[in-house]
C-alpha cells in the first residue's frame, strides 16, 4: 500500500503511505481494538440470531404443525373429534403414531399421517430433507378416489334402518334353530378412519327389526358394511337370507332423509366360520345385491355342528359385507437415515413394517436426514439424550389414507386416530388451544402448541446467559476501542505537529494535510473493520455451534444454523466505526497556527 501510495501524483496520499512505512506499529494498538470490537459485536450478533433460530427451529420440530393433540383412542362414530369444524382451525388431519423393535434394543417410530389434510405439510427445515419440504409428500400422496360405501346426508346424527333375517326353507315367521344374530355396522368418515358399531341383536324370525346407530354430525360418515354373527345351528343346516331396508339418518331436529344408493353399486361379502375345536376355515364367498328400495340383501347357508361337538363348543358363523373398493394403491415411505442406518434398507426398497398387529409392505421412495416429533429431540420421551440416541432406530413416514386403504382389505385390522395435527388460522392459535383444553375428557398436557413451546424454549436461562455475557463483551470492546482510537489518533496528531507546520510554511495547503490525516486515519480504520468482520465470521461459525445447548446441555435437534443477519452486521460495523469516524473528522477540521508550532520547535 505504500509504494503503491509513493508511486502516485497525489502528496496526500504519498504522505500517508511514507507515514505507515516510518512508523508501522504505531496504527497496530487501534486496530486491534478495532479488530477485536467487530469480531466480539459479530460474535454476539451470531450467537443471538443463531440461539434464537435454534428455538424456533426446535419448536417447529418438537410440534410438526401449529397445535397437535395427542388424544386418546375414540371408536364411537358418535364422539368422532370434529377438530376440523373449532373456529380458528384451518385444517385438521388426524395420525396414527406408533414403535417397532429392532434389532440391537432399538426401536423405529412409524408415523402415519393423512397428508391431504396436513396443509402445512411438516413444520420442517428444508436442510433436513436435501430438498424442499413442499415435495415431501408427493410420493406418499394416494390418488383421489371416489367415496366408498353409501355417504351419510350431512348433519347425520342417527343412522336407522331394517334388518330381516328369514329362514328360506322353513315356514314364514318361524325360526327352527332359535338362532339370534348380532349385528354391527361399519362406518368410515370423512378421513377414511373406519368404526364399527354394535347396533343390536336380530332373531332369524323373517321379521324386519329396527336398529340405529348414533353418529357425529360433522363426521362426514359412510355406510361400508355391515356384520352379522351368531351361533352355528345343530345337526341341520339353513339357508338363511339377510337383508337391509329403509336405511335413513335423521338430524338434529328430527329431520328425517333417505341414503342414496348409487347406480352401480357394489357389495362384496363372505361367510367365515369359527370353533374353539377346529382350524379356521377360509371364508365362502358371498354374492349381495343392492337397490334403492333393499340397499343390501344376501343369501347364505348357515352350515351346522353336530350334537356331539356341541356339548363342547359351538362355532360362530359370521357374515361380514363390505362396499366394493378399488384396489388399494402403492404404500409409500419416506425414511430417515437413522432407519436406513439400522435396518440396512435402501431408497427404492420395499420393505415388511408390523402395525396394529399387520405386516404391511411398504416402498422407501425418499429419505431424510430426520422427521419432526420423532427421535431424539422431539421432546416425546422423559430418556436421557444419550440413551434416546443410542435407542434411536429412525422413522418411517407413510400416508394416513393410504394405509386405511391397505386395512380396509382385512377383516381384522383396525386403523385409528392416536393424534391430530391441525393449522390454524393466522392469530388463532391460542384460542384454538383453550377450545381444545375445554373440551371434556381432555387433558391439558395433550394439546401442544407450538408457538407454547418456542416461549418455553426462549425463557430457558441456559441459552439467555451466554446471550447476555456475549452481548455485555461486545459492548465493552466497542467502547475500548473507540477510547483506544481517539487515544492514539489525538496523540499522533499532537505527535506531528511540528511536521505539520513545516508542511504549511512550505505551502501545502490545509486541505491536503486533511486529505492526509483522513486517508491515514481512514485506513486503519478500513483495516479493523474488514479484518473483524473476517475474523468474527469464523470464528461465529467455529464456535456458535458449540455454545447454543437445550436446556439438559446437549446439542439441539435440528443441528444449529449458524446466522448473520447482514442488517444487524451492517449496523454493527456503524456503530464501531462512527466514533473513530467523527474523531478523524475532528482532527481533519481542527486549525492550527503553523507559526506556533515552529515558534516552539524552534525555541526547544
Amino acid at each position: 500500500a505504500e509504494r503503491h501510495a509513493s508511486g502516485g501524483r497525489g502528496l496526500a496520499t504519498a504522505l500517508a503511505g511514507w507515514q505507515f512505512s516510518r512508523r508501522p506499529l504505531r496504527g497496530a494498538g487501534p486496530v486491534l481494538l478495532l479488530v477485536l470490537a467487530v469480531a466480539m459485536g459479530m460474535l454476539a450478533i451470531g450467537q443471538s440470531a443463531s440461539w434464537n433460530r435454534s428455538q424456533s427451529d426446535q419448536a417447529d420440530f418438537r410440534s410438526g404443525a401449529s397445535v397437535r393433540m395427542t388424544a386418546g383412542i375414540n371408536a364411537d362414530p358418535a364422539k368422532a373429534p370434529a377438530y376440523g369444524q373449532l373456529p380458528g382451525v384451518r385444517e385438521a388431519a388426524p395420525a396414527y403414531r406408533t414403535t417397532v423393535g429392532l434389532s440391537g434394543e432399538r426401536t423405529a417410530e412409524i408415523l402415519a399421517l393423512d397428508t391431504a389434510h396436513a396443509d402445512e405439510r411438516m413444520l420442517m427445515r428444508d436442510d433436513l430433507g436435501d430438498g424442499p419440504v413442499a415435495g415431501l409428500f408427493d410420493t406418499l400422496t394416494p390418488p383421489k378416489a371416489a367415496r366408498v360405501g353409501l355417504a351419510l346426508p350431512e348433519h347425520s346424527t342417527r343412522v336407522h334402518f331394517d334388518v330381516r333375517i328369514s329362514t328360506e326353507d322353513a315356514p314364514r315367521g318361524a325360526s327352527p334353530s332359535g338362532m339370534t344374530a348380532r349385528v354391527s355396522v361399519l362406518l368410515e368418515d370423512r378421513y377414511g378412519l373406519p368404526y364399527q358399531v354394535v347396533a343390536g341383536s336380530v332373531p332369524a324370525d323373517g321379521k324386519a327389526h329396527p336398529l340405529s346407530v348414533a353418529v357425529a354430525p360433522a363426521g362426514g360418515f359412510a355406510v361400508t358394511g355391515i356384520e352379522v354373527s351368531g351361533k352355528q345351528p345343530v345337526e341341520h343346516a339353513e339357508a338363511q337370507r339377510l337383508a337391509v331396508t329403509a336405511l335413513r339418518t335423521t338430524a338434529a331436529d328430527g329431520t328425517e332423509r333417505p341414503v342414496p344408493v348409487p347406480d352401480g353399486f357394489r357389495w362384496q361379502g363372505e361367510r367365515t366360520e369359527d370353533s374353539l375345536l377346529e382350524e379356521p376355515k377360509p371364508g365362502v364367498p358371498l354374492s349381495p345385491a343392492a337397490s334403492a328400495a333393499t340397499p343390501l340383501a344376501v343369501g347364505y347357508s348357515t352350515g351346522s355342528v353336530t350334537a356331539e361337538d356341541a356339548a363342547y363348543s359351538i362355532p360362530t358363523i359370521g357374515v361380514r359385507l363390505t362396499a366394493a373398493r378399488p384396489k388399494a394403491p402403492a404404500l409409500n415411505a419416506v425414511a430417515t437415515d437413522a432407519y436406513l442406518k439400522a435396518t440396512g434398507a435402501k431408497p427404492g426398497q420395499a420393505i415388511d413394517v408390523t402395525l396394529a398387529g399387520e405386516t404391511v409392505r411398504v416402498t422407501i421412495t425418499r429419505t431424510v436426514h430426520r422427521l419432526p416429533t420423532t427421535g431424539p429431540g422431539s421432546g416425546s420421551s422423559s430418556a436421557s439424550a444419550e440413551s434416546q440416541r443410542a435407542r434411536d432406530g429412525g422413522a418411517l413416514l407413510l400416508d394416513l389414507r393410504a394405509l386405511g386403504e391397505v386395512f380396509a382389505a382385512r377383516p381384522t385390522a383396525r386403523l385409528t386416530a392416536t393424534e391430530w395435527w391441525m393449522s390454524t388460522e393466522s392469530g388463532r392459535t391460542a384460542e384454538v388451544a383453550a377450545a381444545l383444553r375445554a373440551l371434556p375428557d381432555t387433558d391439558p398436557v395433550q394439546v401442544q402448541v407450538r408457538d407454547e413451546t418456542a416461549d418455553e424454549l426462549v425463557t430457558d436461562p441456559l441459552g439467555a446467559g451466554p446471550q447476555s455475557a456475549l452481548l455485555a463483551v461486545a459492548v465493552i470492546a466497542a467502547a475500548l476501542a473507540a477510547v483506544g482510537f481517539a487515544v492514539a489518533a489525538t496523540g499522533s496528531q499532537r505527535e506531528r505537529s511540528a511536521e505539520f507546520a513545516v508542511l504549511r510554511a512550505l505551502g501545502t495547503p490545509r486541505r491536503q494535510l486533511a486529505r492526509m490525516t483522513a486517508a491515514e486515519q481512514g485506513v486503519l480504520i478500513a483495516i479493523g473493520l474488514f479484518v473483524g468482520a473476517l475474523l468474527g465470521a469464523l470464528l461465529t461459525r467455529a464456535v456458535v455451534p458449540l455454545i447454543v445447548l437445550t436446556g439438559q446441555a446437549a446439542q439441539p435437534v435440528p443441528p444449529v444454523l449458524v446466522q448473520l443477519p447482514p442488517g444487524q452486521v451492517a449496523a454493527l460495523l456503524t456503530g464501531v466505526a462512527a466514533l473513530p469516524l467523527l474523531i478523524v473528522a475532528a482532527l481533519t477540521l481542527r486549525r492550527a497556527d503553523p507559526a506556533i508550532s515552529l515558534r516552539t520547535q524552534g525555541d526547544n
